[in-house]
């Protein structure tokens, strides 16, 4: 719960969504120190230049991030040239770092768990991780009920589909404006036109729907919104459970990596995040570095096997 709330309220600090997910790249460092110190794992050469070059680009994204937007690379209290305090944006990255920290921690807690009860309890590790940490958020029920009002009280998804089709917009999301909004000519791509016509297509087809149309004209669109990320949010960590059950944390932690990478493209292409040259370089730096670990976990364990 504690790597879940820090990962989100370093939003609140001026970080990026890019910038977000190339710093938690970094959790393969943190991985393998901390399996070194607290756990005892003994890593090739191969596998620590793979972990120093995934490091290099994380630092290297996070400073040209921070040059590209006129900060000072000093760790003062001095301001950018927009006046912010430098000190915001440090406060968001020492919040993913601790996150990167207990995350790492609570892999080798579950590696341990799994050595000692067997593999194949992937599904009660699921459960448990995520009903034991229900209790302590009800001190937060003050902040949580008025966002539940705001939910309940959004418009019905009825009136949302008749809005996209009436002005053949494409579905949009980036957390601060609404989720509906028109394709402008400097982003949208031939492939992007095309997905908003059958999507408009997808939207009449279900609003002149009579069992379907009683439905959404009585359901909120951000209950449907919520309803939606909360099971594609289950199908994520869901396999991250069976391949945990399956590998090491830190392989887990690499393999993760490939899926930022995917996030990272996508919410460039999809928001219109512009990415300064050297953070885009940093990036390709991480991910690689990253497969050059994959290689060579595959390598080790062909040899293991040809051993046995």
């Amino acid at each position: 719960m504690t790597v879940n709330l820090l990962n989100n309220s370093a939003f609140a600090f001026k970080i990026s969504v890019p910038l977000h997910i190339i710093l938690r790249s970094g959790g393969p460092v943190a991985s393998m120190v901390i399996g070194y110190l607290y756990n005892s794992k003994s890593y090739t050469r191969t596998q620590v230049i793979a972990v120093l070059l995934l490091t290099l680009g994380v630092i290297g994204a996070a400073l040209t991030d921070a040059n590209t937007k006129g900060k000072s690379i000093d760790i003062g209290l001095g301001t950018d040239s927009n006046g912010s305090p430098l000190v915001t944006s440090l406060t968001g990255f020492m919040l993913l770092g601790l996150s990167m920290i207990l995350s790492a921690f609570q892999g080798v807690y579950a590696d341990r768990l799994y050595e000692a009860h067997g593999r194949s309890h992937w599904r009660e590790a699921l459960f448990y991780s995520h009903a034991l940490s229900l209790p302590f958020f009800i001190p937060s029920y003050p902040k949580l009920l008025p966002q539940l009002r705001t939910i309940l009280s959004s418009p019905p998804m009825l009136s949302s589909f008749s809005t996209a089709v009436e002005n053949d917009d494409i579905l949009f999301s980036n957390g601060t404006t609404s989720i509906l909004r028109p394709i402008s000519t400097t982003e949208a791509t031939t492939a992007s036109r095309s997905i908003a016509r059958s999507a408009t297509s997808l939207l009449f087809s279900l609003r002149t729907h009579p069992f379907l149309q009683s439905i959404f004209s009585q359901t909120p669109t951000k209950v449907v919104y919520l309803i939606i990320n909360a099971l594609t949010q289950y199908l994520c960590i869901r396999g991250v459970h069976l391949l945990s059950a399956k590998s090491s944390s830190l392989t887990v932690t690499i393999v993760l990596n490939i899926r930022k990478l995917v996030s990272l493209i996508v919410s460039i292409y999809m928001f219109g995040n512009a990415m300064a040259t050297g953070v885009l370089l940093s990036a390709a730096v991480v991910f690689i570095a990253g497969g050059i670990y994959g290689f060579e976990g595959g390598r080790i364990r062909k040899a293991k096997e040809k051993s046995a």
